[in-house]
């Protein structure tokens, strides 16, 4: 399956930070989920985490795991 860049990046910013980050493939998702996400509970950010790694492991498109970073970024309120 496809897991290169995305077809469209993702701005988000964390609290207490300036930095905009432009999230544009998998792997930079996974690390901001795993390393520096806001909160660490909630349906879509589980989801997100494990759809992330499935696609890491090439059994999910990308695609998806785009679509399930964008629902964790508004669920965490640090989408732009």
């Amino acid at each position: 399956m496809e897991t290169g860049p995305w077809n469209e990046c993702v701005p988000v910013r964390m609290p207490n930070d300036t930095k905009i980050h432009m999230v544009s493939n998998t792997r930079q998702a996974a690390e901001l989920l795993m390393k520096h996400w806001p909160i660490s509970r909630g349906k879509a950010y589980e989801n997100a985490v494990e759809v992330c790694r499935a696609a890491l492991e090439r059994d999910y498109p990308s695609y998806m795991a785009r679509a399930a970073f964008v629902a964790a970024a508004k669920e965490a309120r640090v989408i732009l």
